[in-house]
């Protein structure tokens, strides 16, 4: 079973990066908004059989909900690399079924339905990674299952993730996708984003929510 895993934290602790640019109702604003983007485009896939968010927040599950996705309790909230390691042990059981599991970030307002659909369609290797615009952080990765390591996010995620994989001599590609790639974390995102917008882009959530605070 191909399975997109998609970890969610309460959109109140989001956006640190942004602390200075932003007051924290607004980049909880943010977080919501990009959060609506990747579920519209998860909902318009073909591939996956299975899309699971996983999370504590109750806003985001109700917001999951009207999609069909399947929601599941975060108990205990360590962050985001231990959500998915969490979630990682879980499908990785046979009664679970899944074979593909693709673990996404949240803050990708540009991500389309058919990059998620090329994304688990041609992964080839036991384990792939797809990199931040910058080439030093980690929005995606794709794992075969059983091949699987503990994630390790944070500033250098990507060397962090290869070099894991390796040790545990695993085969990994690395995927370059526009809309996996682009993250927004900085007010240089921020404005990347607004400035470089095509008309996709502007019928975006995320571009009406920060387009509603520039007035």
């Amino acid at each position: 079973m191909k399975t997109v895993l998609l970890p969610v934290k309460d959109f109140s602790n989001a956006k640190q990066r942004l602390t200075h640019a932003l007051a924290p109702e607004q980049r909880a604003g943010l977080a919501r908004a990009m959060f609506s983007d990747v579920l519209r485009a998860l909902a318009g896939c073909r591939v996956p059989d299975r899309i699971i968010v996983f999370t504590a927040s109750a806003e985001a599950a109700a917001m999951a909900r009207p999609f069909g996705f399947d929601v599941v309790t975060e108990e205990s909230v360590d962050g985001h690399s231990a959500a998915v390691n969490h979630m990682l042990e879980r499908l990785a059981t046979n009664a679970s079924g899944a074979s593909i599991v693709f673990s996404l970030a949240l803050d990708l307002p540009t991500l389309t339905p058919g990059e998620i659909d090329f994304v688990i369609s041609s992964v080839s290797e036991p384990f792939t990674i797809l990199p931040s615009r910058d080439g030093t952080g980690t929005n995606g990765l794709v794992f075969k299952l059983p091949a699987r390591i503990a994630v390790e996010y944070g500033e250098g995620s990507f060397r962090r993730h290869l070099s894991k994989a390796w040790a545990a001599g695993l085969r990994a590609e690395v995927l370059s996708v526009p809309g996996v790639a682009f993250d927004i974390d900085t007010p240089e995102d921020v404005a990347h984003f607004m400035d470089d917008s095509g008309e996709k882009d502007r019928d975006s959530a995320t571009w009406k929510y920060l387009n509603g605070l520039r007035r």
